[in-house]
């Protein structure tokens, strides 16, 4: 009986240091990154980590320089790998759980792996974008606290460590109703990533 081709590489996959699980569909994979995976893509970025998985597969006589990936922390419960191999990457962050206190929010959040900001800044160091960092503190304001979903004008914004993809960090927001101000902080623990004040005119 012949060898599927399509197990044997995700067999080989599997066997790679930077890969913990892998799932191939018909012209790609979807591949659940180790830690040693994740630092060699925070390290390498994202395409030069792929160029290392096709050598590796060419070794054993698999081509797959033409294959779409997937970079995963997790599989999901229900995997289909063609459908998430078509799919668009990711522009937002994954919330892992929110809690609200006297009206302030506090969300658990990951970025992933595969964000789709990533390979264009930086393709060989890859960082979460401050612009971006912005975006999604108006985005996740604006569904919870009714704030517009723009701001007129920043300020006190400080850019303090960098974030890379898999890192889990909280976003505090806190909405100031008589300034028309929100302010948010990035954190993990007494790690501050970044923080500002987002502003609107009274008449916004």
């Amino acid at each position: 009986m012949n060898r599927d081709p399509i197990t044997g590489i995700a067999e080989r996959l599997c066997a790679h240091a930077w890969i913990d699980d892998a799932r191939c569909g018909r012209d790609g994979a979807v591949i659940v990154l180790s830690q040693q995976g994740i630092d060699a893509l925070c390290r390498l970025g994202r395409q030069p980590l792929l160029d290392g998985l096709h050598t590796y597969l060419a070794d054993a006589g698999h081509h797959a320089a033409s294959w779409r990936w997937r970079l995963l922390e997790s599989l999901p419960a229900a995997l289909c790998p063609d459908a998430l191999l078509q799919a668009p990457l990711p522009r937002d962050a994954l919330l892992l759980h929110e809690q609200q206190h006297e009206g302030a929010w506090n969300l658990a959040l990951r970025v992933p792996l595969d964000l789709v900001y990533f390979p264009g800044h930086f393709p060989r160091a890859p960082v979460l974008p401050g612009v971006v960092q912005v975006a999604w503190a108006l985005a996740f304001a604006a569904q919870r606290l009714d704030t517009p979903a723009r701001c007129h004008i920043m300020e006190a914004l400080k850019f303090q460590q960098l974030l890379r993809p898999g890192d889990r960090v909280d976003l505090a927001l806190r909405y100031d109703a008589i300034r028309h101000t929100l302010h948010f902080a990035y954190r993990h623990g007494e790690k501050a990533y970044s923080s500002g004040r987002l502003a609107w005119s009274a008449t916004a």
